[in-house]
């Protein structure tokens, strides 16, 4: 999980409270639990290598979500017959508000001073989202795009609270309305808590293969985990019917299963699906066997031993107690400290480790000023709901007006630049042009006709998408076979083939390299990439282009070996080669060059040194794999054409070239600069296609 994508983690250790005169004993062993969750999520988030799985504390806080409140919500049906939905949501909002928004506020006000402007606005938007419980939703769709930057959001950690919000708002009404119309049955209850928990896990498993962002950040993809912990509440008088000693080791499994999972689980690891069971079994292990039935007392007395024997300790004790403070102000200060320190390199692991540490304080000031005091207030369930609605809306609005300032920052300097013909080792525009195209706001959308006009494939759908552009009434064809990549380098190769008289059909799906090594081509993690490659060589070899342009994003790998990678993806390339038809010809494009971060949001905070944002060449570029594909073509005939030149001098790969700006993120090319390097590719490619003629 990039994270990217999973960047941000993936807790919301909140323990609500719920309006009920009947209170369970407070359960020591859960305070622990949420200690140790948060504890794995701020190690993660640090950079600490030995816990890369840390982002499953989220599991665990939901499974514990599930067994406080629906153990209430059930406990509230079979005493009373009702649930008081007024008292539940208010005492939601005493507990999640306060600190929320109060964490939302200080960081909107520190990203004016730490963050680009460029960056301003969408964090902004993602302040609005977070107030309003429905980041989740808001990251879902920007993750399910390829295209959007890598920048982590400081409210990324919010998308949990919404998960949890969003199931809840259906929850209490979900079961009230089985429990009147099962006759106040509590085993048919039970029943409909458990179809609903299979009927998610199942949708969970099945998403996570289509669409993984999605699955990540959707509540019906999330409902089974809260629902594992409403069984195990359900269920709670049976367990305490397993002997003593066998409780006692069910809990240290399930705490063993958690670590195990935060120790062994990587962002690579397609998640949550099946991988997701590991730490909510865990976490059930640990409530369903640990506590006060077990021999802990009220006080959190471990008793005879088992799991809460080490979470009952006074310092996991404490760490429980603030983890949601904790977990709010963690996350904030770790992003727009990196942010305003850059984003080229991860933060150091000792900064990271330190900031943490900075975090605790911080996190027991909020708890102790803002969390506590509210939560314990004695205001009407009605007064809070009014009064927490009225100050999200002013919370909202404020964030509205500053998105709206943030808005109108400037993002040029005030000097404009004339055009400039495309040359070989360009020098770069030392400022950010007034007439710069495209704008810095419009580049991440400057992706050309093949996405606007949906002949991009998305990362998740297998099916091979294929139009017809260039001189679409030639006999002669050139495929575009390969990743994003590809569709960055359409621009100019659409108005090459024109310009030389061929038809370009297009065979082009986000995150899919139709360049790799043979253990990744045959890898099982990408399951629709598999499907798409596999029909789109069908396609070209039932019915064989004059030429098959092959670009993808190859960009640096650094730490690894150069002479291993370069063997690797000879041999890769070579068996890539050996599946496409003999009887056309092959031309790999050399990759573009990519950045350590985006030059665009770097653009926006040095308009007046763009040089600043330029790449080193040295570090830009793969030589080990373009070494690997001047090898495989030499073997199978084929063509290798690299345009760098055209986009880096000898020392640097500027980010802006005369009047236009050459990348949209990281690694993608404008579609603008694409066009402007058609002239280029068409002279290169002329020579090879002579024969074809």
């Amino acid at each position: 999980m990039s994270v990217d994508s999973r960047q941000a983690s993936r807790v919301d250790p909140a323990p609500p409270d719920v309006p009920t005169k009947t209170r369970r004993p407070f359960r020591a062993d859960i305070q622990g639990l949420r200690a140790v969750a948060v504890v794995l999520v701020l190690l993660e988030h640090a950079g600490l290598p030995f816990t890369p799985g840390g982002f499953i504390g989220v599991d665990v806080f939901f499974v514990i979500s599930g067994f406080l409140i629906s153990g209430h919500l059930v406990e509230s049906l079979r005493r009373a017959g009702r649930i008081d939905v007024v008292g539940f949501y208010a005492a939601r909002a005493r507990r999640i508000l306060p600190a929320a928004l109060v964490t939302i506020l200080a960081t909107a006000v520190a990203a004016f001073v730490l963050v680009s402007p460029l960056r301003l606005v969408e964090i902004l938007q993602d302040a609005v989202a977070s107030a309003l419980s429905v980041p989740n939703l808001l990251f879902a769709v920007r993750e399910t795009d390829y295209l959007a930057g890598t920048a982590p959001s400081p409210f990324q950690h919010f998308w949990s609270l919404g998960v949890e919000e969003q199931f809840y708002i259906v929850w209490p009404a979900l079961l009230l309305a089985v429990f009147l119309l099962a006759r106040r049955s509590r085993r048919v209850l039970m029943a409909a808590i458990g179809i609903v928990t299979v009927v998610s896990f199942v949708a969970c498993v099945l998403t996570t293969t289509d669409s993984q962002s999605l699955a990540f950040f959707s509540p019906h993809t999330r409902a089974w985990e809260f629902g594992v912990g409403a069984l195990i509440a359900g269920g709670a008088a049976l367990l305490t019917r397993v002997p003593a000693v066998v409780a006692r080791a069910f809990s240290w499994v399930g705490l063993a299963a958690i670590l195990l999972a935060a120790l062994i689980y990587t962002p690579d690891l397609a998640y949550p699906g099946v991988a997701a069971v590991l730490p909510v079994l865990g976490a059930a292990l640990v409530i369903g066997f640990g506590g006060a039935t077990r021999g802990a007392g009220a006080t959190g007395d471990a008793g005879a031993g088992g799991a809460a024997s080490l979470l009952a300790r006074r310092p996991v004790q404490f760490v429980g107690a603030i983890s949601y403070s904790l977990y709010l102000v963690h996350w904030p200060i770790l992003v727009l400290v990196h942010e305003h320190h850059g984003l080229g390199e991860p933060l150091p692991l000792t900064v990271g480790l330190a900031l943490v540490v900075v975090s605790v304080p911080v996190a027991w000031l909020l708890n102790r000023f803002v969390e506590t005091p509210f939560r314990t207030g004695r205001s009407s369930p009605r007064t809070v709901l009014v009064v927490a609605l009225a100050v999200i809306v002013a919370v909202v609005t404020c964030l509205s007006v500053g998105g709206a300032a943030a808005a109108r920052l400037p993002l040029t300097s005030d000097r404009v630049e004339q055009e400039t013909p495309v040359s070989e080792l360009p020098t770069g525009t030392a400022f950010v042009p007034a007439n710069v195209v495209p704008t810095l706001a419009a580049a991440v959308d400057d992706t050309g006709v093949i996405y606007t006009d949906g002949c991009q494939q998305n990362k998740s759908r297998a099916a091979v998408v294929t139009c017809s552009f260039g001189a679409v009434e030639s006999s002669r064809t050139i495929a575009l076979f390969g990743d994003s990549h590809a569709g960055r380098w359409f621009p100019a190769l659409d108005r090459a083939a024109a310009a030389l008289d061929y038809r370009l059909d297009t065979y082009t799906k986000s995150g899919c390299r139709s360049e790799d090594t043979v253990t990744a081509w045959t890898s099982t993690d990408n399951p629709s990439c598999s499907l798409w490659r596999d029909d789109a060589i069908a396609r070209l070899t039932a019915d064989p282009p004059d030429v098959i342009v092959l670009a993808n994003h190859l960009g640096p790998q650094p730490g690894r070996n150069a002479a291993v990678m370069r063997d690797d993806w000879t041999t890769g390339l070579s068996a890539v080669l050996d599946r496409l038809p003999a009887s056309s010809l092959v031309v790999m494009l050399a990759d573009s060059p990519e950045f350590p971060s985006s030059p665009v949001v770097c653009l926006s905070s040095h308009l007046d040194d763009a040089d600043g944002c330029s790449a080193p060449r040295s570090t830009a570029l793969n030589p080990a794999i373009r070494d690997a594909q001047r090898a495989a073509a030499a073997q199978h005939d084929a063509v290798v054409i690299d345009l760098t030149d055209y986009l880096c001098n000898d020392s640097t790969c500027p980010a802006v070239i005369g009047q236009t700006l050459v990348y949209s993120d990281e690694h993608h090319l404008t579609a603008t600069f694409s066009r402007i390097l058609a002239p280029a590719l068409a002279q290169r490619l002329a020579p090879y296609l002579d024969g074809i003629r």
